[in-house]
């Protein structure tokens, strides 16, 4: 998988395509250039160059220096399929291949709330992001955000400041990690959590990645919280993303009626495809079954601070290996054969919001699968 992906010309998406047609990354430096043109959608000629880019002796230097700085500076590269890569983030339409890991990624980490806002926050939208990632890692869930200034850095150091995990997912390489001024925040994420990235070592911090790197954020965690975004923002974009795509709970936090900066946010409300939210609590109803999970520890009291009562955090994986719902019961009944989301909603009866949410809880279980669009049950869902 290191090897396609240091191969010039061969991106993340091509990768996927063949991967997905020819069985492994293995098979696809196996194929023979027509077979390779047909899954990448390439001419020949184009896919023979590719081929030969791919078997290129640059490409043993490339995979050995990749190898070794990743080594001697504890990252572990970890391919998509293997048992440490993300099971939510596995079943996104555009899973990246390889993720560059500092710190360490635990199967708890499903339980995530990815928290995203504006780089150029004001001083109520740092607070408030800071306040809600401290409740919600105090409640057990991973505080997934960006690591950039703004709304990501108050959200990791909420998630800290509780002593709870985090993890930031960066737009650049791990050698280079981006912001340079997030260095000491960059440690203090990876002793409590992960550090994480999509892009070989030494990759610089391009416009082009952050889109991408959004992508990752959503598709880690059972929902995203938006924290002040203006109408047009990489926020807005991750959010619709979310909830377009990754089929996530999008909630929004109110800022001043009169703010720009959360002009997005309460356009997202007004339309309805986000929940208000102001305190943990709010956000554990939202997240559906994981979160009354959760909530069953921690008790939100009157003035919005959220108070551990047990460590909600132990076991929880187990705990959603218990029995299934009465919607997703009917899910599993439907997916007969594989089905959309409107398919399942019109065969099962239940709300798409709540749908969508009961999905990612099935999916969380191992019973259901994601493929084109389509929702698969898996054997013995």
């Amino acid at each position: 998988m290191l090897r396609l992906l240091l191969t010039p010309g061969m991106g993340a998406v091509r990768i996927s395509r063949c991967v997905a047609a020819l069985g492994s990354a293995a098979a696809t430096l196996e194929a023979a250039s027509d077979r390779l043109g047909q899954a990448m959608r390439c001419s020949s000629g184009q896919a023979s160059k590719l081929r030969s880019a791919m078997h290129d002796a640059e490409r043993e230097a490339d995979i050995a220096r990749e190898w070794d700085e990743a080594a001697e500076r504890g990252i572990e590269i970890i391919a998509l399929g293997e048992p440490g890569y993300p099971r939510l983030l596995g079943h996104i339409p555009d899973p990246p291949p390889l993720l560059w890991v500092r710190g360490e990624l635990r199967p708890d980490d499903a339980l995530a709330l990815a928290m995203v806002g504006s780089r150029r926050c004001t001083h109520y939208g740092r607070e408030q992001a800071e306040r809600l990632a401290y409740q919600c890692a105090q409640a057990g869930l991973c505080v997934v955000s960006g690591g950039a200034y703004g709304i990501d850095a108050a959200s990791h150091r909420g998630a800290l400041r509780a002593g709870g995990r985090t993890v930031a997912v960066i737009g650049s390489g791990l050698a280079d990690a981006y912001p340079a001024e997030h260095h000491a925040l960059f440690e203090e994420v990876a002793a409590s959590g992960a550090v994480i990235s999509e892009f070989p070592m030494h990759t610089p911090p391009s416009a082009e990645n952050f889109p991408r790197r959004n992508r990752i954020i959503s598709g880690l965690a059972l929902g995203v919280v938006v924290v002040e975004a203006a109408a047009r923002s990489g926020a807005h974009i991750t959010a619709r993303l979310a909830v377009e795509e990754h089929g996530r709970e999008v909630m929004a936090v109110p800022g001043r009626v009169d703010s720009p900066a959360s002009a997005g946010c309460h356009k997202m409300i007004r339309e309805g495809w986000a929940r208000l939210v102001t305190n943990a609590a709010d956000i554990l109803d939202s997240l559906g079954e994981a979160g009354q999970t959760l909530k069953a520890g921690v008790e939100v009291g009157s003035n919005g601070q959220a108070t551990e009562e047990t460590d909600v955090a132990a076991g929880v994986a187990g705990r959603l290996d218990g029995q299934l719902s009465e919607a997703q019961r009917k899910v599993i009944a439907a997916l007969e054969e594989p089905r959309s989301l409107d398919e399942l909603a019109a065969a099962t009866a239940v709300p798409i919001q709540q749908l969508q949410s009961e999905l990612t809880m099935l999916e969380l279980r191992g019973s259901v699968k994601r493929s084109g669009g389509l929702f698969i049950r898996r054997g013995g869902g």
